[in-house]
């Protein structure tokens, strides 16, 4: 079987699940990560023979696909800001939009660099930090993280990738623990902010296999995490701070009302669909 006639393959194999144009996708970095090619091979590589045991692997990750497993699980890796990083059940699975924060962020950053502190709240994976840190070596950047799984899978990444992130193993709704953190320049956070009501929308591979902690914002309080985040960026930026949410787009005026009432101003970006997806706040 050549890779073309894998990729046709392929696509009729997961054609119930993907519409063509994600399938194709889907296809096309499955043969790329068997044959541990890159994308720009990817039109020299159509006429190559596939070897009995690559078949057989990608029989097994159609097969985990058809039980909607994320791509991203099934590989190991996800790509962000051009970075690979390794992710597996329990670690949210980066997103394009982030990088538009992670962008944001730098386009906010002041010289000299080295004098920088940030602090990613909620780092997961470690996406954010990392592509911070990759950008501004010179930069200190922290990494506060509550889950176990999460945590050693940043920190993995971080040494595979060559960056010294500071990590915490904290949660961030013990105060208590606030005392030990230093004065930041910028504190960064994507937290959980799927509601209840938006839980049906979402595709079965993100709503059955994403670690729950990581996507969905508390049912009493949709806004808990930032309330406790807002907090945190009054006790703990430096004079010239400013603190960057990833957002819901549905509380995109509450969130800065919320600012607002805690003396910070507020500012509200789009992201590439022309959502309301990111804030960025300092003080009047």
């Amino acid at each position: 079987m050549t890779v073309q006639e894998a990729a046709k393959w392929i696509l009729q194999e997961i054609a119930d699940q993907y519409d063509q144009e994600e399938c194709a996708a889907i296809a096309k970095e499955l043969l790329l990560f068997q044959l541990k090619s890159e994308p720009k091979d990817w039109f020299k590589i159509q006429r190559l023979n596939l070897a009995e045991k690559s078949i057989g692997t990608l029989t097994q990750q159609i097969n985990r696909l058809k039980k909607e497993e994320p791509l991203q699980y099934i590989l190991g890796e996800a790509w962000f800001c051009n970075l690979r990083f390794e992710v597996g059940p329990g670690v949210l699975i980066p997103r394009p939009e982030t990088e538009e924060l992670v962008e944001w962020v730098i386009s906010h950053c002041r010289f000299p660099v080295q004098e920088l502190r940030l602090l990613d709240v909620g780092t997961g994976s470690g996406c954010i930090a990392i592509a911070l840190k990759r950008r501004m070596k010179a930069a200190s950047v922290w990494a506060m993280e509550k889950s176990q799984e999460a945590i050693k899978q940043a920190r993995n990444n971080a040494q595979q990738l060559g960056t010294a992130i500071e990590f915490l193993h904290m949660d961030l709704f013990d105060e208590s623990k606030w005392k030990s953190l230093p004065e930041f320049d910028f504190i960064i956070s994507n937290p959980p902010y799927i509601t209840e009501k938006e839980i049906n929308e979402l595709a079965n591979q993100v709503r059955y296999h994403e670690p729950s902690l990581a996507l969905f914002a508390p049912t009493h309080d949709p806004l808990d995490y930032y309330r406790k985040i807002t907090a945190l960026f009054l006790q703990k930026r430096s004079k010239t701070g400013q603190l960057f949410f990833e957002i819901n787009p549905l509380y995109a005026d509450e969130l800065i009302t919320l600012l607002e009432e805690n003396g910070l101003q507020g500012e509200v970006k789009q992201d590439m669909q022309g959502k309301k997806r990111m804030i960025r706040a300092w003080h009047n």
